[in-house]
């Protein structure tokens, strides 16, 4: 056992105590591994990195606080070579509190806490300005990796990313974050259970981006007994889809507050998806429950082509309202400096739609009871949905009001609903259901 406080670190909130941190992690890993002890007190930290074979348990009492000086973590990468084929906050690693680069059997654990200040950084990118400063966790091409039973809160980027990663738990998290909560992305055996997040941005998002300067798929993940709560989207795959998803289980989970969409799978940039099994999730005051997707908009290297969704099954969902404000986390510096920022959830059908070359295949929907806010109008009705071909994906590309208040489905081959039933709060004009090019069409 390594206690931080024989390396010097002070825990007296004023101090800065990454070095000596440190200073135990690199003691720890060159006699072989072991644990760091982060005893209670307050630790105001800058940049750290994981060892190979180090286990840093962080107690009940302990409370890692980011510095306020963004100059004590690392700089960002200079000109990552792949930053051209996702946002910028995949783009980078270097610039978090707990960094680590092709290492194994690690694990961040506790039941202490972790607050990012919600510290602020504005600065160009492209023709616009950001305003995102340290993630929580990145790990890049790390294999056997444990993240369990902390609470993070005030992050101003991704909270807990992983990239290129195999074997990776993250369990007992409770998130308060600005930007998303864990983002798993091109990994390969992923676990994410029991986890409590409240997010400015996507809470859980699943992403394929091109970071690691290769195709990788993002493969053999179960997401379960999760409770989570969105600016934008609840559990959202994409929008960085290069490569593929296979092998994705979702069950048990809870998603409430959610202004976008509950659950959203998408492929735009070449992804191939499939095999996804989803059960026993219950959605309440969330817009969109359900997105499903296929555009080309080819945000990858030369020669990036259409992807596919195919072979997915969703059963047991219960969706309802009431649809009204609540309270969520700020999502850039100039939502955070308002004195309120309520927000109330932009409703729409599920949404399925595909590409004429490349339809959605194989989709079942099974127990499903989804009570929609309804209130459409005669002139609602008549709503034209958009011939959807590239761009970003979110519910409300198909314009500010839907035909219909129960599913639109476009674009899909063998299309099959079970015991499916939609209903409205308020008296509706629209019919339920909107049905274009779909073939293999069964409702019982």
């Amino acid at each position: 056992m390594y206690n931080v406080r024989d390396y010097g670190a002070r825990g007296d909130g004023v101090t800065l105590d990454h070095k000596s941190i440190q200073k135990a992690i690199d003691d720890c890993a060159k006699n072989g591994g072991g644990t760091v002890c982060i005893p209670p007190g307050d630790y105001v930290c800058g940049t750290m990195h994981f060892k190979s074979h180090v286990h840093i348990i962080i107690e009940k009492g302990a409370t890692i606080y980011g510095s306020k000086d963004v100059s004590d973590f690392d700089p960002k990468e200079e000109n990552p070579s792949n930053a051209l084929y996702q946002d910028v906050s995949h783009s980078y690693f270097h610039h978090s509190l707990f960094h680590a680069d092709e290492v194994c059997d690690i694990a961040l654990t506790g039941y202490g806490t972790i607050d990012m200040q919600s510290i602020w950084e504005i600065y160009p990118v492209a023709d616009e300005m950001w305003c995102r400063a340290c993630k929580i966790v990145a790990f890049k091409n790390c294999k056997d990796v444990a993240i369990k039973e902390l609470t993070m809160r005030n992050a101003t980027d991704l909270a807990v990313y992983v990239a290129g990663c195999e074997n990776v738990i993250i369990t007992g998290l409770n998130l308060y974050v600005h930007i998303d909560g864990i983002s798993p992305d091109s990994c390969k055996n992923v676990v994410i259970s029991d986890c409590i997040i409240n997010a400015g941005d996507d809470a859980i998002v699943p992403k394929t981006s091109y970071t690691l300067g290769k195709y990788k798929y993002m493969e053999n993940l179960a997401i379960s007994n999760c409770v989570v709560t969105s600016r934008c989207n609840g559990i959202k795959f994409g929008t960085e889809t290069h490569t593929g998803y296979r092998n994705v289980s979702i069950t048990g989970c809870v998603i409430h507050n959610t202004y976008l969409s509950g659950i959203a799978i998408e492929s735009v940039d070449g992804a191939h998806v499939e095999g996804f099994s989803i059960s026993n999730i219950t959605m309440r005051n969330v817009g969109n429950p359900l997105l499903i997707m296929v555009l080309n908009r080819a945000n990858g290297p030369e020669g990036t082509t259409i992807g596919e969704i195919k072979n997915v099954s969703i059963n047991n969902l219960t969706i309802t309202g009431p649809y009204e404000k609540w309270d969520a986390p700020s999502q850039n510096y100039w939502t955070f400096i308002q004195e309120s920022d309520t927000i109330t959830p932009k409703t729409y059908p599920f949404i399925i739609i595909g590409q004429e070359n490349s339809t959605i295949k194989n989709l079942s929907l099974s127990n499903i009871q989804f009570t929609a806010e309804g209130g459409g109008t005669e002139e609602d009705r008549k709503a034209i949905i958009p011939d959807l071909r590239d761009g970003y994906p979110e519910c409300d590309v198909i314009g500010p009001v839907s035909p219909v208040y129960g599913m639109i489905a476009r674009y899909v081959d063998n299309l099959k609903l079970y015991n499916v039933e939609f209903f409205t709060e308020k008296e509706d004009a629209r019919d339920a259901i909107y049905l274009d090019k779909v073939t293999g069409y069964k409702n019982v």
